[in-house]
């Protein structure tokens, strides 16, 4: 039964009128979260004989946070642009462009919808993307483009996982410091991190952002393995590899809203 998951639909009535959320029930799991993803979607993720009554009772006893961070969440996506057929996408330095068509499901398990045309390929039950030369290629398994943008996310992980820590590798070798392990997040307000064991975490939306300021990143989390800080000696160190590191961190705080993620 481990790794069981099961997942329904269900309302509750807070202050200010009802709010759909989605229970996730998996066999195994311990602790109950709400959560708020990017494009406002509300949702408990719990153990697996956790009841819909639980969860609703639940939400209500946070009422208050779910609807600042429903707002938070909506604010966020209103700033977002567009993504659809024919947007323009940066990958690291590339400019390419998406281009998005609808198949059954069905379709999406021929021989020839499985073929892989280089770099990295992405198959879910919403649909699947490919990227061929400077065009994307999203296939949704259904007319609706609700789970694009989801769908997207799974292709960008994957993207950041196999370009980012290669060239953290490259930083690593320059500065003579070395993570224990690396990892691809999502965090919402950080860019990547660094634990006191050595651990690197990289932010995978560094993949929406030109090489220059993503290496300001990676070259960031490294020299926090030498300074825990951000004393004058650890900028010494960033500057040492990147003297224009102050204008590359301004430059990234600026893109960081202007992001389609």
């Amino acid at each position: 039964m481990a790794g069981r998951s099961r997942v329904r639909t269900a309302t509750v009535r807070l202050p200010g009128g009802e709010i759909e959320y989605q229970l996730h029930c998996v066999a195994g799991r311990r602790h109950v979260h709400i959560v708020v993803d990017d494009d406002g979607r509300l949702a408990v993720r719990a153990p697996w004989r956790f009841s819909e009554s639980e969860a609703s009772a639940l939400v209500r006893s946070h009422a208050h946070w779910v609807r600042e961070t429903l707002d938070r969440a909506a604010a966020r996506s209103r700033l977002r642009p567009a993504l659809g057929d024919g947007t323009r996408l940066r990958i690291l330095d590339d400019l390419v462009e998406l281009r998005v068509r609808h198949a059954p499901q069905r379709a999406l398990s021929t021989p020839a919808a499985r073929r892989r045309v280089g770099g990295v390929t992405v198959r879910t039950d919403d649909g699947s993307v490919e990227r061929r030369g400077d065009v994307l290629h999203a296939v949704l398994s259904s007319a609706s483009t609700e789970r694009l943008r989801p769908l997207l996310e799974v292709w960008g992980r994957r993207e950041a996982a196999r370009q980012l820590p290669p060239r953290l590798d490259q930083h690593a070798r320059r500065l003579g410091l070395w993570p224990t392990r690396v990892s691809i997040r999502g965090q919402r307000t950080r860019w990547g991190s660094c634990s006191e064991r050595g651990q690197v975490s990289l932010n995978w939306r560094l993949v929406l952002v030109p090489w220059e300021l993503a290496d300001y990143v990676l070259v960031h989390e490294l020299c926090h393995l030498r300074h825990m800080d951000h004393s004058r000696r650890f900028w010494r160190l960033v500057e040492s590899v990147l003297p224009d590191a102050a204008a590359r961190r301004e430059r990234l705080r600026a893109l960081q809203s202007a992001l389609p993620f």
